[in-house]
């Protein structure tokens, strides 16, 4: 496993450039899927699982 990593890291980096603003394939790729997985985290209800008694007492109370 750790000799398969190597082999990864061991060419150089792809960077991708904007004026004075440079970052790596691979970190931006992090960041995006960072920030996918925040805005699904907004986007998706959480699952109730109470069920309708779990609602009828919230109201009376």
């Amino acid at each position: 496993m750790i000799r398969s990593l190597s082999v990864v890291a061991e060419g150089p980096g792809r960077y991708i450039s904007w004026g004075v603003v440079q970052i790596s394939v691979a970190n931006l790729t992090i960041i995006v899927a960072m920030i996918v997985l925040f805005v699904l985290a907004l986007v998706v209800p959480f699952p109730s699982g109470h069920g309708e008694e779990a609602d009828q007492e919230r109201h009376q109370k």
